[in-house]
C-alpha cells in the first residue's frame, strides 16, 4: 500500500479525500458510513457526520452546533507555519462561516450585499461575454472544460464581484491556493511553511485595495466591506483580509468551478440528459444543474463544535467535540433521495440538496453561482451543439480536503 492510496478496509473504516480510493470516488465511504451512527475519524480527530437527517439536525441547531471551527484558522497551523505568518504581519479574525449569533448578523448582512439579484443581474453581460470569448479561444476541435473553460471563466467573474483588477488574476489565484493550502490539516507541513511566506505579500496586496476602496468606493464587494451596507456599518481591514481571502475567493472560485464542469460531465455522460438540453436548454439546464449538484457537491462539507452533552444519530457527543459535516454523503442518502446514484432531471425534491449547505449559513453566493453554471452551459452547448467528451477520457478528481471536482474534463467537437 503506498503513501497515496489505501486498502478497501481502511476505505470503510475512515475518509481520506486526499489519496484513492475516496480521491476517485468518496461515495465507497459515504455508503458504507451512513449505515452507522457518526463514528470519530482518528485521520481528522472529528466525528462524521454522513445522513441526510442527522446533517439537518446539525444545522438547524446552530446553538447546541457551533460554527467557530466552521473553518480552519491559518493560525491553527504548526508553529513553523504560524512563526512565518506572524512575521509576515498576515491578520486573522473569525470569518461569517466561523460566527454564530448576535456576531454573524452584522458581518452576514454586510457580506450578503456583493450577492443580490441586482448584482447578480449586472454580471450576467459579463458572465456572457466571457463564455463566448473564451470559446471563441477554441482551437483545434478540442479543449479541455476545467483549464481552457471553466478556470477563466470564474477567475472573471469571481474578481469583478470582489473588486480585484483582471490584470492581477494569475497570481491572485497563487494566494487564492496559498489560503487552501494553510487551511489543508492533510498537506505536508513543508508546503504550508512556503504558502505563510507567500501570504505577507497577498496581505500588502489587499491592505492597498482596501485602502483605495476607502478612498474611491466602487460597486464591488470591497467596498461594502470597507463602508458597510444593508444599514449595517463597515467591517474592519483584518475582517475584510480574512473574508475576501477566504469566504469569498477560495469558496467562490472552487465550488463554482467544479459545478461548472460536475454538470458538463453529467450531461455528456448521459444521452438522455444531452437530449434534453439541446432541445429545451432553458428548462433542462437548470434542472441538470441541480441534478449534478447533488450527485457531486463541490464542497464536501464543514466542521461543528458541540456546545453542549447531546445525542446525534445514536451517537453521544460530550461538549466541545468536533464534527465534520460530509453534505456529499447526505445528497446522496437513500431515505432523502431515492435512487440515488442516478441521474434524473425529474427529481422531485432535488432542492433539497445540501450543496449550498442550508440554514444560519446556507451559501449567499448561490444565486451568483446558478447564474454562472448556467451562463456557462447555455454558452457551451449553443456555441458547440456537438461537444462530446474526448476518446477514451476517464474523470479523475483533484486532490482536496474540501473540494470535489475535476483535474480536466476533454472535450472534443
Amino acid at each position: 500500500m503506498t503513501a497515496t492510496t489505501s486498502s478497501t478496509e481502511d476505505a470503510a473504516a475512515d475518509f481520506n479525500p486526499m489519496v484513492s480510493p475516496h480521491r476517485e470516488d468518496p461515495h465507497l465511504f459515504y455508503r458504507t458510513a451512513r449505515s452507522r451512527p457518526p463514528a470519530l475519524s482518528p485521520m481528522l480527530g472529528a466525528y462524521l457526520v454522513t445522513r441526510y437527517d442527522d446533517l439537518v439536525t446539525v444545522v438547524d441547531d446552530p446553538r447546541t452546533f457551533s460554527s467557530e471551527a466552521a473553518l480552519p484558522f491559518i493560525y491553527a497551523n504548526p508553529p513553523e507555519v504560524t512563526s512565518v505568518l506572524e512575521a509576515g504581519g498576515v491578520p486573522e479574525t473569525t470569518m461569517v462561516v466561523n460566527e454564530d449569533e448576535p456576531e454573524h448578523r452584522a458581518f452576514r448582512r454586510v457580506f450578503d450585499a456583493g450577492f443580490t439579484g441586482a448584482r447578480v443581474r449586472a454580471m450576467l453581460p459579463t458572465m456572457r461575454a466571457r463564455a463566448d470569448e473564451l470559446v471563441d479561444a477554441f482551437a483545434g476541435g478540442a479543449a479541455d472544460l476545467v483549464a481552457d473553460y471553466a478556470v477563466p471563466f470564474v477567475q472573471t467573474v469571481i474578481s469583478a464581484i470582489i473588486g480585484f483588477p483582471a490584470e492581477d488574476t494569475a497570481r491572485i489565484q497563487a494566494w487564492t491556493d496559498d489560503v487552501t493550502t494553510l487551511w489543508n490539516p492533510l498537506s505536508p507541513v513543508d508546503d504550508r511553511v512556503a504558502a505563510a511566506h507567500r501570504m505577507a505579500e497577498y496581505t500588502r496586496y489587499l491592505q492597498a485595495l482596501i485602502d483605495d476602496r476607502r478612498a474611491r468606493p466602487r460597486e464591488d464587494l470591497l467596498s461594502d466591506l470597507v463602508h458597510g451596507a444593508n444599514g449595517f456599518p463597515g467591517v474592519p481591514d483584518e475582517y475584510t483580509h480574512n473574508i475576501v481571502r477566504g469566504a469569498a475567493r477560495v469558496a467562490g472560485f472552487d465550488t463554482t468551478r467544479d459545478a461548472i464542469t460536475a454538470t458538463v460531465l453529467v450531461i455528456l455522460q448521459h444521452p438522455d440528459v444531452r437530449d434534453r438540453v439541446l432541445a429545451d436548454p432553458a428548462r433542462a439546464i437548470p434542472r441538470a444543474t441541480e441534478e449534478a449538484l447533488r450527485r457531486d457537491a463541490p464542497h464536501r462539507g464543514l466542521f461543528r463544535i458541540t456546545t453542549r452533552e447531546v445525542d446525534l444519530g445514536g451517537t453521544h457527543l460530550p461538549a466541545g467535540t468536533p464534527l465534520l459535516l460530509l453534505f456529499g454523503s447526505g445528497n446522496r442518502d437513500e431515505t432523502r433521495f431515492p435512487d440515488p446514484d442516478a441521474v434524473d432531471l425529474d427529481r422531485p425534491n432535488v432542492r433539497e440538496h445540501l450543496a449550498f449547505g442550508r440554514g444560519l449559513h446556507v451559501c449567499p453566493g448561490a444565486p451568483m453561482a446558478r447564474a454562472e453554471i448556467r451562463v456557462a452551459l447555455e454558452t457551451l452547448f449553443r456555441r458547440l451543439p456537438n461537444v462530446r467528451l474526448a476518446d477514451g477520457f476517464e474523470p479523475i478528481y483533484i486532490a482536496s480536503y474540501f473540494f470535489r471536482g475535476l483535474e480536466s474534463l476533454h472535450v472534443t467537437w
